[in-house]
């Protein structure tokens, strides 16, 4: 989407919600000045990438600071490659702290419980209360059989801390 097409859109809605089913919003290449425009207006980003640099980052939540962020990193940061394949979990944990400073919002780090992370939920839920983030706890409804190796064993978790 132009820029141009973009200011049209923003005209009919108080609110704009970036999340991304086949990409990450945060690689449309003129997405900060998305963030510029939407000053002003509710503003939700939903986030698993781990690609960009670091002074991206910086320059996107300085593009608009009360935009509310959410960071999917599932299970601790070492290990949420293990379901978003090619995610740096550990570099999007330290961006997440990043968002905390710069943002007037609270970031939230969105945790999908799978079986490899099931038992990490409270150390995770600490790191996040650490660094003084919400964090919120998302139960997957998705699986096909009972033999998925993602599967968690005990789905009991569908709430979010903060």
């Amino acid at each position: 989407m132009t820029i141009e097409n973009f200011k049209k859109v923003i005209d009919y809605f108080e609110e704009v919600y970036f999340c991304g089913q086949i990409s990450d919003p945060i690689f449309h290449p003129q997405f900060t000045e998305f963030l510029k425009l939407l000053k002003g207006k509710r503003t939700v980003i939903h986030t698993a990438a781990s690609h960009k640099k670091e002074e991206w980052y910086r320059k996107a939540f300085e593009a608009n600071t009360d935009a509310y962020w959410t960071f999917g990193i599932d299970g601790l940061p070492k290990d949420s490659h293990k379901y978003r394949t090619n995610q740096d979990g550990e570099k999007l944990y330290e961006m997440l702290k990043i968002a905390r400073k710069h943002l007037h919002q609270k970031p939230i780090w969105q945790f999908i419980v799978f079986a490899y992370n099931e038992n990490d939920i409270d150390e995770a839920h600490q790191m996040a209360i650490d660094i003084d983030v919400d964090f919120m706890i998302v139960n997957s409804s998705r699986w096909l059989d009972d033999n998925d190796p993602f599967k968690p064993v005990n789905p009991k978790h569908s709430l979010t801390l903060t």
